[in-house]
């Protein structure tokens, strides 16, 4: 333990001795939770609506003003020749053009069906997607407004009584369906992987580097303390991510916190282990900081956010794939920040993600042990 104790004192001393390196760590999380927490928004509205009406009634003129009062589109009335619809949806300009043929608002009088044609920019899925369900629910809503004026009308309908089915649906745990309430815990659990995972995979090689890594394997340290006492540091910075980032979190996008800090510090832990293992397994690999890097951005960074769930629902992956994400934490870490923060999950709803979060992470330090050497080469 005394060896040990030198060694932290040694490494938090380097630690307070590089500022640039200590800002790098603790602000740079929440100025990137900051730009990325506002930046990932899912959610459409305001999307530019462009009307070209061709019936100029009271009915069309009604549609387009229940279109405007739905909350979701900016209307804007089209003229000229229809040929010009093309080039503003290339352009960017309008998002959807909706074209009233003629004869809407008679048919609408004689109780007939009164279509009309949706053109949607679907360049972005997702955007298409949405626009379309908006589209598609003020049109709902402007069509059930008609019915019930016409059974309202005296003597219209005496007698006369039309089936209903009302689906009546109550969203639990994001009753508004923010995506920012889903997207930003998943981002602190971004930015802390690549915080300590990055900084840890170069310990190792920038002592390499200064030349400092001769006098530490002439000491009496074995090779796991000089492991631990490298990944020490790094899980007290990780907490400090963790804490600065739940206070941006809860205090700028007013997130709600369900759960327990107590399970969320205890399960961030587990996590803070498989970083920290393989920040230092990478190192045990590479021999200068640009190599390590450069193996961290690229066959780790990049496959983690793209297979954990973290962009890309997993239940849409095909089945390699989906059994390919088993072995990444970052998968069990995400569901973990989402439940505490959003479900109020506990122990025991995540236990089978603890447990795998312990095996990944004392799998990956059993293996970065067994390649580390006190040796040059």
């Amino acid at each position: 333990m005394n060896r040990l104790r030198c060694l932290l004192i040694k490494e938090l001393a380097q630690l307070r001795r590089d500022p640039r390196l200590l800002r790098m760590l603790l602000l740079a999380p929440v100025i990137q939770l900051l730009v990325m927490g506002f930046a990932a928004n899912t959610d459409i509205r305001d999307i530019t609506l462009g009307i070209r009406d061709f019936d100029h009634s009271f009915h069309s003129r009604e549609y387009v003003r229940a279109l405007g009062a739905s909350g979701y589109f900016q209307v804007v009335a089209l003229a000229g020749p229809k040929a010009g619809d093309d080039a503003c949806l290339v352009s960017g300009k309008l998002g959807l053009v909706v074209e009233i043929p003629s004869g809407f608002g008679r048919h609408l009088a004689r109780q007939e069906p009164a279509p009309v044609q949706a053109l949607i920019d679907g360049a972005d899925s997702n955007f298409g997607v949405q626009g379309i369900n908006y589209l598609q629910k003020a049109t709902r809503q402007f069509s059930e407004k008609q019915v019930r004026i016409f059974l309202s009308a005296p003597g219209a309908n005496a007698g006369v009584a039309l089936p209903t089915v009302v689906a009546e649906s109550r969203v639990w745990y994001n009753p508004d369906l923010t995506s920012r309430f889903y997207m930003v815990p998943g981002i602190m659990a971004l930015l802390l992987l690549v915080t300590t995972m990055i900084v840890t995979s170069m310990a190792l090689v920038k002592e390499r580097e200064d030349g400092t890594l001769e006098q530490i394997i002439v000491t009496p340290l074995r090779p796991w303390e000089l492991m631990l006492g490298k990944l020490l540091p790094f899980v007290v910075v990780g907490f400090a991510v963790i804490t600065f980032a739940v206070v941006v979190i809860r205090l700028v996008f007013q997130v709600p916190f369900c759960g327990s800090y107590l399970t969320l510090y205890g399960l961030s832990g587990l996590f803070l282990l498989n970083t920290l293992g393989l920040g230092l397994f990478i190192s045990t690999l590479v021999k200068t900081q640009q190599q390590a890097m450069m193996v961290s951005m690229f066959f780790v960074m990049m496959p983690f956010v793209l297979l954990s769930g973290f962009a890309f629902p997993i239940e849409n992956m095909p089945p390699f794939f989906q059994a390919l994400t088993t072995i990444i934490p970052l998968k069990y870490y995400l569901i973990i920040v989402r439940g505490i923060f959003l479900k109020g999950s506990g122990l025991a709803e995540l236990w089978p993600q603890a447990l795998a979060l312990a095996v990944w992470g004392g799998g990956i330090l059993t293996l970065a042990a067994l390649k580390f050497h006190k040796r040059l080469d």
